[in-house]
């Protein structure tokens, strides 16, 4: 067995740590704090992830004397909700716009037109696949699939059979994710087999279909990795109903109530969570940068963490848990 990337290692390491960036000399004239505008427009507004990190978006609007708003659809809600949103946004003339974006290459129009009117846009959670994006703030998803690669490799012993399930839309943080959980079973964990990645609407009753599909197709598969909350859940639902719990070792992403009473229970062995109020008000401060014409790195990492039963309910973690 090979031993862990060093880049997988590094994170171990890092995870926590205070984050730092360049700044440079204004590009335009400073416009006064109480005639900024720097709208959100989110994935969606009523998962818990979203919740926190508006929580984040507006105690930072506050604090720097800004206005903002939350926009962006209801889970389920198709794809124009949000671009009618951007639409909006930008005929109000924002000093800068905040994304989430459902879709990594539909909003590039959109993205085209903000910076040809001189608007700066900064991705928050996701970002797109966009030189136009002045920056992203959101976590290394690709570090952590390699940090959920390399838990699911220990806890099946190096042997096995693993799957993930993933979101069906072009959502670069799901591509991510699963590539670098891939990536690292595949080079750290050669007998360990790996099937085609499935996809599912991004929905509990998809996910479930999705996830009893695999445990049928492949009774044998003996880990799946959930790229997000609604994944994880269909994957609860999926093992309850066809009765393996216990068979199969489940590493999910996110929290939310029922997967951290999952973990608890012992049908999930662990999760890695995020900081959504942390991201929300470092991505304001970035966005009120980047409306000032400071220098900003390509990305911003606010950091992810690994939690289980062992540690569920410490401090250290309970602070990063969101319903």
């Amino acid at each position: 067995m090979k031993k862990p990337s060093k880049s997988a290692l590094l994170l171990l390491f890092t995870l926590g740590l205070p984050l730092f960036f360049i700044t440079g000399p204004a590009a335009q004239e400073a416009v006064p704090s109480e005639q900024i505008y720097i709208p959100v427009i989110a994935k969606t507004l009523d998962f818990g992830f979203f919740k926190q990190l508006r929580a984040g978006t507006e105690q930072a609007a506050k604090d720097y004397g800004i206005k903002t708003t939350f926009e962006g659809p209801l889970i389920g809600e198709p794809l124009e909700i949000q671009i009618d949103v951007l639409k909006s946004a930008l005929t109000k003339n924002p000093q800068a716009i905040l994304i989430s974006a459902l879709d990594a290459t539909a909003l590039t129009p959109y993205l085209e037109e903000a910076q040809r009117r001189g608007i700066p846009v900064v991705g928050v959670d996701t970002g797109v696949d966009s030189p136009i994006m002045k920056t992203t703030v959101g976590i290394d998803n690709y570090g952590a699939g390699e940090l959920a690669g390399m838990k699911m490799g220990e806890l099946l012993g190096g042997k096995g059979k693993v799957g993930v399930l993933s979101v069906s839309k072009p959502v670069k943080v799901s591509r991510e994710r699963g590539d670098g959980f891939m990536n690292t079973i595949r080079e750290n964990y050669s007998d360990i087999e790996i099937i085609p990645v499935t996809y599912s609407l991004d929905s509990r009753a998809d996910a479930k279909e999705a996830a009893k599909k695999i445990l049928e197709t492949h009774p044998d598969i003996t880990g799946l990795f959930g790229i997000n909350a609604l994944m994880n859940e269909g994957i609860i639902d999926a093992l309850k109903e066809l009765n393996k719990i216990g068979t199969v070792t489940v590493i999910a992403f996110d929290s939310g109530k029922t997967i951290t009473d999952a973990i608890r229970e012992g049908i999930i062995a662990g999760a890695i969570t995020q900081d959504p109020v942390g991201m929300g008000y470092k991505a304001i401060e970035t966005a009120l940068q980047a409306a000032k014409g400071e220098r900003l790195p390509e990305f911003i990492d606010t950091g992810f963490y690994w939690y289980d039963k062992s540690s569920i309910d410490s401090p250290e973690i309970q602070k990063y848990l969101y319903e």
